[in-house]
């Protein structure tokens, strides 16, 4: 959907991203991998949680320091009592009397270094020797009463290093508004009532499987438009009409892509029939100037109908399914796309480790025979970043794919958290090609080869962290490339390594 080329060479569109890829073949990367399941005999990942830091349990009331610094609210330090933290004064400026009437203050710094060898299975300039990425992110808040605010994020993202520079819209971005947007309404003070939220923000819907800030890569994404927030004591509806916000290299020239509109509503109920359940149930409609896909490039509206249901992780069994389907019309032929989702764990609560293991189960369509079908390559929209992984390990997308996914989330401490995964891919469809992450992106085109089995992928994480406001990350991942590779030129094993350092107030 967000972009083209083919794939094959040097400089690729990953979706909303552009890619480049790596060299070298083989199955060595087992060893390292074998080494690090040995040190795991504490286990492992998949959307690993934020550690806690080694402190006394925080106030309740005091929001996570994480990457959504637009849901927090900071008002309970009007209680003078509860500023007990550093930066307490500059999370809660008063002016006067009103309580409601203040300026909140936030940043975050992040830095990694990656190393990513055989990126785009050894097509294009390879870098051997790794690259830093760098992000800062500065925020403020100003609530002007109960039923004002003014909300505003800059970001500031480079890269140093990198063999074939930046990957645009995954990797650098000077310097531009992140978001910038006032709400207007009751659930400006409140967990409960109504807003109108106009201008540049982020939107993260349910799980993140088709809207989500993108936050894995350098880059993240925001959209421009509006967002009506309706939340009550169990009940919450979002309705929205967007634009995707193009992240662009240079200083303060983001704009929104005028080729692709976004519009849709989100309503979460809860699902008495479930012990702890709820429901997600969504439209979302989206209208695209030039879709990609195997079969080609046109213009494209497309509708989404979806549900999930889900029980938060937490003692014993949680699970998070979401079945949805797509049609509309790209060119003169029409749409018929579907994916469900899956992951179910059990959490051993009263276990060293507290270990969970879970297995996610995805089927997301692929395209049939293009000269008598509608088009069946599923549109994943706006996934989140690094979908099946903790980092942007290889390549593959959310859509003509099947996966089968266990690991294994563990607890070394209050403050070290981690997971181990292994992952094994198939095409939905033979008729399709192989996309990489973000719709409409070909790796290969389905005439390159005529095998389902795409590959295997293993990835460890670990989070540490070792004060209040640090955290620090390590992910080691490796894809082994499957029969469909076998016989194309480009068929390398990648592999990638990062080392984090996030801070935040």
């Amino acid at each position: 959907m967000f972009g083209e080329k083919e794939i094959r060479n040097s400089q690729q569109s990953y979706g909303r991203f552009s890619c480049v890829w790596s060299e070298r073949k083989n199955g060595w990367w087992l060893v390292p991998i074998g080494f690090l399941i040995a040190l795991a005999a504490q286990p492992a990942r998949a959307q690993t949680p934020d550690p806690q830091p080694p402190d006394p349990a925080p106030d309740p009331a005091r929001p996570p320091l994480n990457p959504f610094p637009a849901e927090q609210n900071w008002s309970f330090l009007a209680d003078s009592a509860k500023r007990k933290d550093f930066f307490d004064p500059v999370k809660y400026i008063p002016f006067g009397e009103n309580p409601q009437l203040y300026l909140s203050l936030g940043f975050e710094y992040r830095i990694e270094y990656e190393y990513f060898d055989n990126w785009m299975f050894g097509a294009g300039p390879q870098d051997h020797n790794g690259y830093l990425m760098n992000r800062v992110m500065p925020h403020f808040d100003f609530h002007a009463g109960r039923y004002f605010r003014l909300f505003s994020e800059f970001e500031f993202d480079f890269i140093d290093g990198r063999n074939g520079g930046p990957r645009p819209q995954i990797d650098e971005d000077r310097g531009d508004v992140h978001q910038a947007f006032v709400e207007i309404g009751s659930h400006v003070s409140s967990s409960r009532g109504i807003s109108l939220r106009a201008g540049r923000q982020e939107i993260v819907l349910g799980s993140g499987r088709l809207f989500d800030n993108n936050e894995g890569p350098n880059v993240k994404q925001s959209f421009d438009g509006f967002r009506m927030i309706a939340e009550g004591a169990h009940v919450r509806l979002d309705l929205f009409a967007v634009k995707p916000v193009e992240n662009n290299l240079g200083f303060f020239d983001d704009v929104p892509n005028h080729a692709e509109s976004v519009w849709g509503t989100y309503l979460t109920v809860p699902a008495p029939i479930m012990s702890r359940g709820q429901a997600d149930i969504y439209y979302i409609g989206a209208d695209t100037k030039a879709a990609t896909y195997n079969r080609g490039t046109a213009p494209e509206a497309r509708q989404t109908v979806g549900a999930r249901i889900f029980r938060p992780v937490g003692k014993g069994w949680d699970y998070n399914w979401e079945p949805n389907y797509q049609w509309g019309s790209f060119g003169n032929a029409s749409i018929r796309a579907w994916s469900v989702s899956t992951e179910t764990g059990f959490t051993f609560d009263r276990l060293r480790f507290h270990p969970r293991p879970l297995l996610r189960a995805d089927v997301y369509s692929g395209d049939g025979n293009p000269a008598n079908q509608p088009l069946g390559t599923f549109n994943s929209l706006f996934p989140r970043g690094a979908y099946f992984t903790p980092k942007m390990v290889p390549t593959l997308g959310p859509q003509n794919l099947i996966d089968l996914h266990p690991m294994v989330q563990f607890q070394l401490g209050t403050n070290v958290t981690g997971s181990f995964a292994w992952d094994w891919y198939w095409s939905e469809s033979t008729h399709d090609g192989v996309y990489a992450y973000g719709s409409g992106v070909l790796i290969d085109p389905a005439s390159a080869s005529t095998a389902r089995y795409l590959g295997v992928q293993g990835d460890l994480e670990i989070r540490w962290a070792p004060v209040r406001h640090v955290i620090l990350a390590f992910n080691f991942a490796g894809f082994q490339p499957g029969t469909f590779f076998h016989a194309l030129a480009y068929n390398a094993a990648p592999i990638e390594g990062n080392v984090g350092f996030t801070y935040r107030f």
